[in-house]
């Protein structure tokens, strides 16, 4: 990867207006540390956003969408053709993200980085495509370094729109039929895990289905990993469009200073590639749900993460991170409405 944006260094948060919060902290009608980890995301938020009493809205959906060719081994209870479903529904309003994000005031935008089918054109869809879908990795490497690098850059624009519009908070979330299994490849490639300890259910696999999943991760991990050396190269040979995406995305949130809700297993695996490439980011992201997907939790571990849900949600597409932000925009209103002590 050659893109000179990559390194560009991620914005410092505030000590400052850290103190600052925990001072406002003090004077309030509560015991300090009483919200537990309600008040250290606020704590961080101040920092991050150089205010004691900080805000996060407006914020925006960012749904990145693409097939995943290993869906040709049938590790998947839908077809590929869904994921051009789910997305005319969440257009339309019907899907649950589309739904939450309509009832907490969100913007949302999908982004289309690599489905098979283009779905048409309309209001909140870009059309910013890497390819019609990865690679099968149990063959061939996902996709190739200019797709890679397509998709990274589809991540960071839809941040450089975010912020030209005054965005303040970023909620990052994928929709694609079979993005568990290569989310799974890769965070068994990084962590150094068995496929059968990060193989989940995806959209209802039953035992049977998740053996299967863990057989088909272990072949791509026999065919890619001897000689791959790199974060960024395990997402190019074991990924999807999707996950490069959001890799770009994150780090971008933490380039121009906005912070980042980070949804399920594919975000997380997003996450932590991003984080090995800029330690830093890791303040400006905020993991909003434990999933029911295994893998995700090896991730928040190796990370040394706290989610801020813990729901059993296992749809992706932003549910969880989306139902988590409504718990920080609270947490930002108690920091700015309780009284004080006299």
């Amino acid at each position: 990867m050659a893109a000179s944006w990559l390194t560009e260094p991620v914005r410092p948060c505030s000590i400052t207006a850290q103190d600052a919060a925990k001072k406002r902290m003090e004077a309030m009608q509560k015991p300090l540390g009483a919200l537990g980890l309600l008040e250290e995301t606020v704590i961080r938020l101040a920092g991050l956003y150089d205010d004691p009493s900080p805000t996060l809205d407006p914020a925006r959906v960012l749904l990145f969408a693409a097939d995943h060719g290993v869906t040709a081994a049938h590790i998947a209870a839908y077809p590929s053709s869904m994921s051009g479903q789910i997305v005319q529904s969440t257009l339309m309003g019907q899907s649950a993200v589309a739904v939450l994000a309509r009832q907490l005031g969100l913007e949302l935008e999908i982004i289309n980085v690599g489905l098979i089918t283009d779905p048409p054109e309309a209001p909140g869809f870009v059309n910013q495509s890497a390819g019609p879908g990865t690679n099968d990795i149990r063959f061939r490497p996902a996709m190739n370094e200019e797709q890679l690098s397509l998709a990274m850059a589809a991540g960071r624009d839809a941040v450089l729109r975010a912020a030209s519009s005054g965005i303040r908070m970023v909620i990052g979330g994928e929709i694609g039929v079979g993005k568990s299994t290569s989310a799974a490849a890769v965070t068994s490639a990084l962590l150094g895990v068995s496929p059968e300890s990060v193989a989940g259910p995806g959209t209802g696999l039953d035992p049977r289905g998740m053996a299967r999943k863990a057989q088909v991760i272990q072949q791509a991990l026999d065919r890619h990993l001897p000689g791959l050396h790199g974060a960024l190269q395990t997402v190019r040979r074991l990924g999807g469009f999707d996950m490069a995406a959001l890799v770009g995305a994150f780090i971008t949130c933490g380039q121009v200073g906005i912070p980042a809700m980070v949804d399920g297993l594919t975000s997380t695996t997003a996450a932590l590639v991003a984080i090995s490439l800029h330690p830093l980011l890791k303040e400006w992201l905020f993991f909003g749900h434990r999933s029911a997907e295994p893998g995700q939790f090896s991730l928040l571990r190796a990370m040394d993460a706290t989610p801020l849900l813990h729901l059993d949600i296992s749809q992706g597409e932003g549910v969880g991170a989306t139902t988590a932000f409504a718990i920080l925009r609270m947490a930002c209103s108690l920091q700015r409405e309780i009284t004080f002590l006299r």
